[in-house]
């Protein structure tokens, strides 16, 4: 009996490490992206504040965190920076392991004295100094005009947190103009004009190595399942037959015999 409970634990072991570790690892080692389809998708803080962080570059994606956090929203995350976008703002299904999937192109550099900012209004200034970082661009994000001719703030990175920077006291002013379009690399289409043929090389990649991966499964659950059969296989129950000997055969009725002769 205690062999055969060892020989269930042990099949049911291989079947975890079958199933359930290779799963689990692909689903850790995965990650997921949507891609920005338009020029007015932002990425929101919560759902309280309704006002954008920033407006994220066309083209580009968002890392998934979770779909469909709200009825809403989406849980993302852009270049470090985690927050929410609408559900509404993408109808593409999400790609597998994108590489570079943000825009990290720019560096926005401040005028001497210039500080940042926690929001796009002139009221919330850090005590930080921006002349001289290094300051990645995020975004760009409707605020406050103050004395200058346009509302344009654009959202930075550093030290990991978002902050603001009016554009007119940057060196970056021809991010306001149109011809600054950035444009993911997955997006541009050779001279021909037919797509690039990368994707179509990593879906037969992967299409072949998940029939690879299928027949080593195969070829892994065929002895389980023997194994299986073999321990719960139903034993034949011999007929026990008592066997009579000679002395048996020719006198079977033994007693009445002897009562015969006492008489």
């Amino acid at each position: 009996m205690k062999r055969k409970v060892f020989s269930i634990a042990l099949v049911a072991l291989l079947i975890l490490s079958l199933f359930g570790i290779p799963c689990f690892s692909a689903q850790a080692d995965a990650s997921f992206f949507l891609k920005v389809e338009s020029d007015s998708v932002s990425l929101y803080e919560n759902t309280a504040v309704q006002a954008a962080m920033f407006t994220l570059p066309r083209t580009f994606y968002v890392k998934v965190v979770r779909l469909s956090y709200t009825s809403s929203y989406h849980l993302v995350e852009y270049n470090g920076v985690r927050g929410l976008v609408k559900t509404s703002d993408f109808s593409s299904p999400p790609e597998e392991n994108v590489p570079n999937p943000y825009y990290t192109g720019t560096n926005v550099t401040a005028h001497v004295n210039t500080y940042l900012y926690f929001a796009p209004s002139f009221s919330s200034r850090s005590e930080i100094e921006a002349s001289g970082l290094s300051l990645t661009y995020l975004g760009k994000v409707s605020g406050e005009k103050g004395s200058y001719d346009t509302s344009v703030w654009f959202a930075v990175l550093y030290a990991n947190e978002v902050y603001y920077l009016h554009c007119s006291l940057t060196n970056n002013l021809s991010l306001l103009e149109s011809s600054f379009r950035p444009v993911h690399p997955n997006s541009v289409e050779p001279a021909s004009g037919n797509p690039t043929t990368e994707k179509t090389d990593e879906a037969e990649s992967g299409a072949s190595f998940d029939v690879v991966r299928l027949l080593l499964i195969l070829g892994m659950i065929v002895p389980l399942v023997v194994i299986v059969f073999l321990l719960f296989k139903p034993k034949r129950k011999r007929r026990s037959t008592k066997r009579r000997n000679n002395y048996d055969s020719y006198y079977p009725d033994e007693d009445d015999y002897d009562d015969y002769y006492d008489n």
